[in-house]
């Protein structure tokens, strides 16, 4: 049994509003793999109710275990959870036959063993297969593609929006012995802007780099767009000093101390304007005596620091440029 079947099982246990509370924190690969297998599951017997949920066997129907609802009973979760235009994308791609299975296969591959298969491929067919996986993973795979192909693959993802049954059809030719078909007879959202900032969020900042500036010669509209839509631990300190009182407020003086090691002057006096004087002498005295420390931890302190920025800019406490930035405050 597959995790999504048991998480399946379990959800499907739980009812409709457990069901829609859970998918509101999972992503669409997520919520597209869990909701497959609720279409398929029919009756799902006692003793596999109990193997996943066994503390709760108590409860259910000795004799019966219990029916899966199919696809209404997805459709209806979907829609609850993540409204109907998202419920419905999600619901054409779930009636397709085998989309799910490339992802499935080439999320237990080593992402060198994918690199160098698609090494000698096309780069729009790199980007129709890469733009269907994770984020995380699409970022690994594209660090071990050549140098030059990296930039060629990241501006495909970026303007692939649909992909065509034919597009489909001939990427399943191509890679039909190693991976899983990918046949289809709809249209799926494949690509775009979004999808290349995701993956640039799980690359380090050397490699981000290094593809932005390849990306400016071959294509510096898309480099552009792709730079409003990034946001960097220096952007915090372009906004209003409100709102990095507000954002300071939620970090600890450690991982402040530590993301601000490679900081330029103006982003450290920008802080130390913003937080207590006691909290900027200590902070001071700490960067003065840190010895040589990795870029990377530097950069992981930087990242968890953006990420109480977006939380805090999806609760609405603060308004980040670039998304809500025309908004009038009152």
């Amino acid at each position: 049994m597959t995790g999504a079947e048991k998480a399946a099982i379990l959800l499907l246990y739980l009812g409709p509003e457990a069901t829609a509370a859970v998918f509101e924190h999972l992503d669409d690969f997520d919520i597209k793999k869990i909701s497959q297998s609720m279409s398929r599951l029919g009756h799902v017997p006692r003793e596999e109710i109990a193997a996943v949920v066994a503390e709760f066997t108590d409860i259910t129907n000795p004799e019966t275990g219990f029916f899966s609802q199919g696809e209404e009973f997805v459709k209806k979760i979907l829609e609850r959870a993540l409204g109907p235009a998202r419920a419905e994308n999600l619901l054409q791609e779930i009636r397709t036959s085998g989309i799910g299975d490339m992802a499935d296969v080439l999320s237990s591959m080593d992402p060198r063993t994918i690199a160098n298969f698609f090494s000698q491929e096309h780069p729009q067919t790199i980007a129709v297969v890469l733009a269907k996986l994770k984020p995380k993973q699409t970022s690994e795979i594209i660090s071990l593609l050549p140098q030059d192909l990296q930039a060629e693959v990241v501006i495909r993802i970026a303007e692939v929006d649909q992909v065509s049954p034919e597009i489909l059809a001939e990427i399943d030719e191509v890679i039909r012995l190693e991976l899983t078909a990918l046949g289809g007879v709809q249209r799926f959202k494949v690509g775009g802007v979004e999808k290349v900032v995701d993956v640039f969020s799980h690359l380090d900042r050397s490699r981000e780099k290094k593809i932005l500036d390849k990306l400016d010669t071959m294509n510096p509209p898309l480099a552009e767009v792709i730079r409003k839509h990034l946001f960097t631990f220096e952007d915090i300190f372009k906004l209003d000093d409100r709102a990095i009182q507000t954002i300071m407020r939620e970090v600890s003086n450690d991982t402040l101390t530590l993301a601000m090691k490679t900081s330029i002057e103006d982003v450290k006096n920008k802080i130390f304007r913003n937080i207590s004087s006691r909290a900027a002498e200590m902070i001071k005295e700490d960067l003065e005596v840190m010895g040589p420390v990795r870029l990377s931890d530097v950069e992981k302190a930087q990242s968890e620091i953006i990420k109480v920025v977006r939380k805090m800019e999806e609760e609405g406490k603060v308004v980040v440029g670039g998304r809500g930035a025309d908004d009038v405050l009152v």
